[in-house]
């Protein structure tokens, strides 16, 4: 037995397995992170400048709609992480204790719920923008309606500001269930020096999926089948590809994670891994865009399977 000085730095948190909320809630945390993050990527432009004529580089007439949703989506799905946090806990004060508490900056879960109040904060500061500048253009647009002003001062620093703040928020979010899985021995693959690398890339490739399937409606959109965005995905899946190639010959013989990889190459976990993981994530995606990207079914379809098998894997680095 070693010594608890010595335990306490080899387990800086309690081993102890976690339950199926915190299962979901680090597998979903990445679609709201990815999703804010496809949208930053799309232009690092102001919250409102998706409205038509809302700025000189403003998005086209769909873009607004898009954002829209967008940031409805995930600010319920941070309402829902924040609930299932919660759930976990066991006592809503203790969730708040996490929020309100400043002495714990070396603690991941604490940082992680305080993220989660951060960006629900500037989310709602979005979608006031948003909103303020789509009722002030239609009532320009109306009778005696004038153009319309174009913000200044303050106002325009915070626009311009925000979806800088809020891709750095969603950034953090997207890695740090890294470094709270890596403190335990209950998930021996988040101490990998991949683990980061591909938690970010399927909260990127989550975002771009839910982007996709965001665009199905209105039906027959001319967006929803953007050349653009098959190539980025395409890219986006030959990098997660590699990453992952890589993250699994890095772990070394005779460690606890070695013995977790086996299990999802050789043992209880390799159904989900090579079907969902591999087969749904990566080889049905790129088949799909690859052979039959110009297809109306081909772009939402992949969508689909990418979801799952980031999701899959999000999951298999948590629990196996």
């Amino acid at each position: 037995m070693p010594e608890p000085a010595l335990a306490a730095q080899i387990t800086p948190m309690e081993n102890v397995p976690w339950g199926a909320p915190l299962a979901l809630y680090f597998t979903l945390i990445g679609l709201p992170s990815g999703l804010t993050l496809i949208l930053w990527w799309r232009a690092a432009r102001p919250a409102t400048a998706a409205v038509p004529g809302a700025s000189p580089g403003g998005g086209g007439g769909e873009g607004w709609r898009l954002d829209w949703r967008a940031h409805w989506t995930v600010l319920a799905l941070l309402t829902a992480a924040g609930a299932l946090l919660v759930t976990d806990l066991g006592r809503p004060e203790r969730f708040f204790l996490m929020l309100t508490a400043f002495g714990n900056w070396d603690s991941p879960i604490s940082l992680g719920a305080k993220l989660i109040a951060v960006k629900s904060a500037l989310l709602a500061l979005a979608l006031y923008l948003l909103w303020d500048l789509l009722w002030a253009r239609r009532r320009a647009a109306g009778p005696g309606g004038g153009p319309l002003p174009a913000a200044r001062g303050p106002a325009r620093a915070v626009d311009r500001a925000l979806p800088w703040l809020l891709g750095a928020a969603s950034a953090a979010l997207a890695v740090y269930p890294a470094a709270v899985l890596a403190r335990t021995w209950v998930s021996p693959l988040a101490a990998t020096p991949g683990a980061a690398l591909l938690y970010l890339l399927t909260a990127l490739l989550m975002g771009g999926a839910a982007v996709q399937l965001l665009l199905l409606w209105p039906p027959g959109g001319a967006a929803a089948e953007d050349p653009a965005r098959r190539r980025f995905t395409l890219g986006l899946l030959t990098v997660y590809a590699a990453a992952l190639f890589f993250a699994g010959i890095s772990v070394a013989d005779g460690t606890p994670a070695r013995e977790s990889l086996d299990a999802l190459l050789n043992g209880g976990w390799s159904a989900l891994f090579y079907g969902g993981v591999l087969g749904a994530g990566l080889l049905l995606p790129l088949l799909t865009l690859g052979l039959a990207g110009r297809r109306r079914w081909a772009q939402p379809a992949a969508a689909v399977g990418v979801l799952a098998g980031a999701c899959a894997l999000r999951f298999l680095i948590f629990a196996a």
